[in-house]
Parts: structure tokens; sequence; C-alpha cells
């Protein structure tokens, strides 16, 4: 039997405003470029704090900007998992900072899109909200206790990214929708706002190769029942490897697909690395699932 993609409608989200930059959900897909602050990058482009290293993030991230990106991510740990990566090594809040903030400095009055900070350190996230980040984006799913009290003072929104530690035996879909929802719950008990939650499924994340395509069929789901934009992030993750056989430095047509399809299951945000490539595929993807051409609905 083959797997079948569940038709749920898209429910209506209200749009939220960022600074002077306005996301309304439902109405196109929009574009995070991924800046790793980091050498021990999974994707291989990573990068060191050095002065010309920062000026090249800074240029990567004006970059991307020009190539159509709506979001600039900007991380300083890599997410590798140890049990694939066996010279993944964690790397502490002052480290980290000390890796972001140059770079958040250089870009905050240069660029006319927002700017995320992508770490699971509640500290980390305070110091580049303070430097001019003003998303947060958690891939932990509010591992640090005091995650929640930063994203409720300082008032930004926040991408509750999902990771179960020891994985997934049964539903993976089910699971995911359990512990987002509890989250969820979390954040609105510390007095975040409902409408500044972003969710993402965290596909690859303590995840295997056929949960996380089963969690691509059901981007609609999780959609549907949790009311609240979803962030998809694929990009030349492992389980397009193991799909394609392409190796981690040459899985944009893997991720083009990939994009694509959960643009049809209704993802409103992408995560990428490569942004010029995926902003063509974003831009086909809503014209044809969404009568978007760039400029507003296209006329039937």
């Amino acid at each position: 039997m083959q797997p079948s993609v569940p038709l749920l409608p898209h429910p209506q989200i209200l749009p939220l405003r960022v600074g002077n930059y306005e996301f309304a959900w439902g109405e196109r897909t929009y574009v995070m470029g991924v800046v790793n602050a980091t050498p021990d990058s999974f994707s291989g482009d990573g990068i060191l704090p050095t002065l010309g290293e920062i000026q090249a993030a800074v240029a990567q991230a004006l970059r991307m900007e020009a190539e159509g990106a709506d979001i600039i991510d900007i991380g300083g740990e890599s997410t590798r998992p140890v049990k694939i990566y066996r010279d993944a090594k964690p790397v502490d809040a002052e480290a980290e900072i000390a890796r972001v903030i140059p770079i958040i400095e250089g870009l905050v009055k240069r660029l006319t899109v927002p700017i995320s900070i992508d770490t699971r350190k509640a500290s980390v996230a305070a110091a580049a909200i303070d430097a001019g980040a003003a998303i947060a984006n958690d891939v932990s799913m509010l591992g640090d206790a005091v995650m929640a009290e930063v994203i409720s003072e300082t008032g930004v929104p926040i991408v509750v990214s999902h990771i179960r530690q020891g994985g997934h035996q049964i539903n993976v879909v089910s699971d995911v929708l359990i512990d987002l929802e509890k989250s969820i719950d979390l954040l609105l008990a510390a007095g975040v706002d409902r409408s500044k939650i972003i969710v993402d499924p965290g596909i690859g994340f303590a995840k295997n190769s056929v949960q996380s395509l089963e969690l691509m069929r059901n981007i609609g789901r999780l959609r549907a029942e949790l009311g609240l934009p979803v962030l998809v992030g694929t990009s030349r993750k492992s389980f397009i490897g193991e799909v394609t056989g392409e190796p981690v430095e040459d899985r944009r047509f893997g991720t083009a697909a990939t994009v694509a399809f959960a643009i049809q299951g209704g993802a409103d945000i992408v995560r990428v690395h490569d942004v010029k490539e995926i902003v063509r595929v974003v831009k086909m993807s809503d014209a044809i699932c969404r009568g978007y051409n760039g400029s507003g609905a296209i006329n039937a």
C-alpha cells in the first residue's frame, strides 16, 4: 500500500509582525537562510569567529537576503548528533556568544529582514536578542528551563523545534504533537503570547529516515491540529542522503523535493542553506499551491 497524504484544510493564522516585517501566514512561504558560526557544522559550511570569517558570515547573510531570504538564522553550536558524528562537541554559552554576537552586530543595521538566533541556551538567546536578534529558534524544545522566561520578558517570537531524547518507538506524529503541545503550554504559562509561537517538527532530530518521511507526509496535520505556523527544516539532512545517495554537500535536489512537498502540506517557513536555489522552488510551489506569484494572488 502506498502512503497517502492527508488533505487537511489549512487553518487561518493571524499575521505576525517582527519589527517592520510582517509574516502573513498561509499567503506565501517564507525562507530562512542558515548562517553557521561553527567550524563543525554538519552541512560543511561553518565558520570560525575570526575577524575575516565574521566578515565572511556578514557577507553570506547579506547575500542570502539579496537572494530572497526572509529571515537569517545564526547559530554558534553544531546540532550534529554524537551517535552519528563521534567528533561532535558541545559548546559552552560563553564560546557560543563569542561566535554569534559579532555577526549579529555586523548585520543588525544592514539587514532589512529579521535575524533569528539558533540556540538551545537561554543565556545565548538573551545576549543575541540584546544585540539585535528578533526571533529565537530553540533547537532543544525548551531544554533550558529559563528559555520560556527569556522569551516572555523580551517579547520576541520563538520557534520551538521538536526533539525527544531516546527517539520514537511507535507513532512519531502523535509523539511530536503531544510533545509540542506540552512546550506550547509551558510558553503560555510563562506569559508568551500564542501568536508568537512557531512550531518545527524537528525532522531528522532523534528520528530515523522512516520517521522523518512520515512527518513530511503529515505537515498538514501538524499545522491543523496545533493551529500554529510550521517551520520545516530538511536542508541537506541525512534522511535525504539515505534516499538519494547524495553526499551532504550535494543534496540540493533532494532538499528541493522536500521543500516543495512541505509547501503542499502547508509549511509556513522553510529553513535552508542554499537560498538562491530554494527561493525559486518556493516561488513555483507557492504559485501552484497558493496562487501566489511574488506580489500577490494570481488571477485564475
